[in-house]
């Protein structure tokens, strides 16, 4: 197995979506969003977010059109790219400490390849508004590559990490966290070097990183939707909620097929409850467990340390209206990557590392069986919110989207018993009101054209 087999497998696979039209988020992030165009980039560029994210929609627009095939083609391409930097970094990474375990390509190839074809990349690559986490992941994995090699950069590398940390934060302001990956790494898996060493790692990172930090405050948007979250939960309260939306995230790497369009949100208790208490338990576990285990099993204290801060940005101390996020789970599966080489590289003896990596492949199969199925569903909005609807049936705007999508395809009366039911759970949906006042519409439409062919 080849690199070059692995991203033709991925690419095949993810590339039977292609087809597919704006998905969700899409309307209002690229479909009818002026500043993702080549005209209205400049004039609107103040009042919006991750202003290199848009410029890649206004930039796409301007050489292939404003179809969703073609910006979705652009999404698979830095889905391949990430893979092959994921490839790279695991190779890197699990030569450290033990340079005798062997050759640690094609254990890396493999973790590479589960990465790569985890249903979780769906959500990154075939919606257009996923660009924002492949595109941050790729210029922060391009970062740590620059600077996380044996010996401490040369010009080019620190040059180059520099400004892969400052363009990073402004296609997703999650990769702000950088810095911090890479004190991690040089933690547990960097090698032990003197003061200058480190220096030259850390200050181009550091330095591209707060410039970026830099421009994503002066961006009043950015502060606004700041200020907007901590003023609908404080941050303890939002560090309460996220305690048990990142039990329900984590799950899904364990269980792809409970992946979902439009997750539901996690029932949440007390802070001295019972479910809190564990969850809360188990994820202090995790960060006591990778600082103790810093020295005598490194790997696996990057691994966990890499989970906890991956996922800090978006699920921690600031609330958002989704919590559960797949998105921020598609860096974060590096982690999992990482363990899984490190099996296959060390299993011993020749039965044992015979079952692992048949065991490997095998899972390999399954995940891109399952990735697959999933992106058949995105080819078919009905097909795709009634999946949300039966993962979810108390998510009011599921029902709703999947009463627009009937609507577009004339079942009218499918689309009025998912907008009536999305009343039901939200009688404040504007959505559904909107779909049923067209749902209305169309039907006098359709009765004044009856009458019409009878006279």
């Amino acid at each position: 197995m080849t690199l070059a087999v692995v991203l033709a497998l991925t690419g095949a696979v993810l590339a039977t979506a292609l087809p597919a039209g704006f998905i969700f988020d899409d309307a209002a992030d690229v479909e009818h969003n002026p500043v993702a165009t080549p005209a209205g980039f400049a004039p609107h560029l103040a009042r919006t977010v991750r202003p290199l994210l848009k410029a890649s929609y206004a930039l796409g627009v301007a050489l292939h059109g404003p179809e969703a095939p073609a910006h979705r083609a652009v999404n698979l391409g830095l889905h391949l790219a990430a893979t092959t930097l994921v490839f790279l970094l695991l190779r890197r990474w699990l030569a450290s400490h033990r340079p005798d375990d062997g050759n640690a390509a094609m254990p890396a190839l493999a973790g590479a390849a589960l990465w790569a074809l985890h249903p979780l990349a769906c959500d990154t690559v075939i919606p257009i508004s996923g660009r924002s986490m492949g595109l941050s992941s790729v210029l922060l994995l391009g970062a740590l590559l620059a600077v996380t090699g044996e010996r401490p950069p040369r010009a080019a590398g620190m040059v180059a990490g520099a400004m892969l940390a400052l363009l990073a934060p402004l296609a997703r302001e999650t990769a702000l966290v950088l810095p911090l990956l890479l004190a991690w790494w040089h933690a547990t898996l960097g090698p032990r070097e003197p003061w200058r060493g480190a220096l030259r790692r850390h200050a181009p990172v550091w330095a591209g990183t707060l410039a970026s930090a830099l421009l994503v405050f002066l961006l009043p948007r950015h502060r606004e939707l700041v200020s907007f979250s901590i003023a609908s939960r404080e941050p303890l309260e939002a560090l309460r909620g996220n305690v048990h939306a990142l039990s329900s995230m984590l799950r899904l790497w364990a269980a792809p097929w409970e992946l979902s369009i439009d997750p539901a949100r996690p029932r949440e208790w007390g802070w001295l409850a019972t479910p809190t208490l564990l969850r809360g338990a188990v994820l202090a576990t995790m960060g006591l467990v990778a600082l103790m285990a810093r020295r005598r099993a490194p790997h696996l204290a990057f691994a966990l340390g890499w989970v906890l801060l991956a996922l800090a940005p978006a699920n921690s101390l600031i609330w958002r209206l989704d919590p559960v996020g797949i998105r921020p789970l598609y860096l974060a599966s590096l982690a999992p990557a990482l363990l899984a080489s490190l099996v296959l590289l060390r299993a011993r003896p020749t039965p044992l590392r015979a079952a692992a990596w048949g065991l490997a492949l095998a899972l390999a199969a399954s995940l891109g069986a399952l990735t697959t199925s999933r992106a058949a569903l995105y080819r078919s909005p009905v097909a795709l919110w009634k999946d949300a609807v039966e993962k979810a049936p108390l998510r009011a705007r599921a029902h709703a989207n999947l009463g627009t999508a009937y609507l577009a395809e004339e079942r009218l009366e499918d689309a009025e018993r998912s907008l009536t039911r999305a009343l039901d759970l939200e009688p404040w949906n504007t959505s559904a009101r909107c779909g049923l006042v067209a749902l209305r519409i169309r039907r006098g439409a359709t009765s004044m054209d009856n009458r019409e062919l009878t006279e």
